[in-house]
């Protein structure tokens, strides 16, 4: 599977067994923070015979966790990678 990013959305493609078939396809995702987690919800499927509205349904969390109780706030898909935000209140600072 191959995994890109163009600022707003995820384009992934690659290959699914489907019963006895490998079927090739493209997907568009949108990422996302929910609950402190980084969630991959679709929102296109290409190539695999799923309705866009059943495709929306479709959504992977990926727990992500940071030190100093440290919170999740935005991630955002670039080229070179992701962006994440965060902030945190009270962190010990040691110098």
């Amino acid at each position: 599977m191959k995994i890109d990013g163009n600022g707003q959305r995820l384009t992934t493609s690659g290959e699914v067994t489907i019963g006895a078939n490998k079927v090739k396809f493209n997907a568009e995702m949108r990422i996302e923070v929910a609950d402190g987690k980084i969630k991959l919800q679709a929102e296109k499927i290409q190539g695999v015979p799923v309705p866009d509205q059943v495709a929306q349904l479709i959504s992977y969390p990926i727990p992500f966790s940071l030190p100093f109780d440290v919170k999740l706030t935005g991630v955002r898909s670039l080229p070179e990678g992701l962006e994440l935000s965060a902030e945190a209140f009270d962190v010990p600072i040691r110098g």
